[in-house]
């Protein structure tokens, strides 16, 4: 079923000309990137682990640093995980 509903996006987003044109784009970019790293990675096996390394920590702590923790909304009269007063009933 997932199979079918990515299928059935895919269609519509290539349908217009315009979508076709970006995604070759994008694809033939990924593609150049993809050999350039794999060229780097054969000539100098060891300096590449150290590159990918560094710039995967780069990456991870920016990650962290922009992450937000954010607190779950609870309905109104729920009980919540914090101490809070039981919800009262109208007499």
């Amino acid at each position: 079923m997932l199979t079918g509903i990515a299928a059935g996006a895919a269609a519509v987003f290539l349908s217009n000309q315009k979508n076709r044109v970006k995604t070759k784009k994008a694809v033939t970019k990924a593609t150049k990137t993809a050999q350039h790293l794999a060229q780097e990675a054969q000539s100098n096996p060891k300096a590449f682990k150290k590159k990918i390394k560094t710039q995967g920590k780069k990456l991870a702590k920016k990650a962290l640093s922009s992450h937000k923790t954010t607190r779950k909304a609870t309905k109104p009269g729920s009980r919540s995980a914090s101490k809070s007063k039981p919800p009262t009933k109208n007499k």
